[in-house]
């Protein structure tokens, strides 16, 4: 499975940073005084994203380590040197470990695959399911019965595990044959949306709400959350209250959409696309979600892009 970029770090950081801060420059400059609450509150943002993003890979390589590491622990001693490698892999590209081997290659406390100061170290631990490598036609016979709803995904685990078994051809061919099993993963959302259609009594802004709440409705549903807030003003010629209720509505028809397991499962491998395509979990579900909204958006109005996994509540 590919490392991000540090250009893919800053570049979520920056994105992120815009949603919750729209009113900062949008040019940050570290040597203006004037600016050194943004810059520390974008450095602060970058530090977190980096850390949940190297966290998101590490413990695909060792799903049994203790979480979180304990620097004055002596037994984490070596898988704390390995975190630091993989963050020092996203950050330059060249770490002293090789991260490109399937997670389950690596036993906790073992190292990756090698190194640049020696021969390779390879496991001898075998994980669950080694041996088992499936063959294209089974990992998409997989896919099939998984957009057929014959078996219900728990979670993206379960589809990143099975592709991990089944990337005996390298992660970027994994990550292909993933793509041309699933169809245009942007596509997916298509699928989800068949059926279904907005309240047509609905005014233009009692709609917009009412799309956006379906959207995180599906999201929310699938990802196990209860309803997220979100604040409200009065938008003419609808009230606060009106938007509320639509908004709401909407939220109430995506997780009832959402009740049939083939649509709950195509919006699991979307999800799971993106974490394939490097990003962590929130950022594919956020992903997921604005394909979603790309999708039953009917104009330009409101957002273009929708905050995970709480919406920005409306301003004056």
């Amino acid at each position: 499975m590919p490392l991000p970029s540090r250009e893919f770090v800053i570049a979520e950081v920056d994105r992120e940073f815009l949603l919750q801060h729209p009113e900062s420059p949008r040019q940050l400059n570290p040597e203006d005084p004037a600016q050194a609450h943004w810059v520390n509150q974008w450095n602060a943002m970058f530090h977190e994203f980096l850390s949940r993003t190297v966290d998101s890979h590490f413990f695909r390589f060792y799903p049994n380590s203790p979480h979180p590491l304990n620097p004055d622990d002596p037994e984490h001693a070596q898988l704390i040197v390995f975190w630091n490698d993989l963050r020092d892999a996203i950050l330059t590209g060249a770490g002293r470990y090789d991260w490109s081997s399937p997670p389950h290659a690596a036993a906790d406390g073992a190292a990756p695959t090698g190194d640049g100061a020696g021969p390779a170290h390879q496991s001898t631990a075998a994980a669950p399911g080694a041996g088992v490598h499936p063959d294209e036609s089974r990992f998409k016979e997989a896919v099939h019965l998984w957009l057929e709803g014959a078996h219900v995904i728990g979670d993206t685990a379960e589809v990143l595990g099975y592709l991990a078994e089944a990337a005996g051809a390298g992660e970027e061919a994994a990550l292909v044959l993933f793509g041309e099993a699933l169809g245009p993963v942007g596509l997916v959302a298509t699928a989800i949306l068949a059926g279904w259609e907005t309240i047509h009594a609905f005014g233009t802004g009692e709609r917009l709400q009412e799309q956006q709440g379906f959207c995180y409705g599906v999201m929310w549903q699938v990802c196990g959350l209860s309803n997220q807030d979100k604040n409200f003003i009065d938008w003419a010629p609808n009230t606060a209250g009106e938007l509320h209720d639509a908004f709401y509505a909407g939220v109430s028809e995506g997780r009832e959409k959402v009740g049939d397991p083939a649509t709950h499962n195509r919006v699991m491998l979307a999800i799971a696309y993106y974490q394939a395509s490097g990003g962590d979990l929130d950022w594919a579900r956020q992903s997921a979600l604005n394909d979603l909204w790309h999708h039953v958006r009917e104009n330009n109005l409101g957002r273009d892009l929708l905050t995970w996994p709480t919406p920005e509540s409306m301003q004056p």
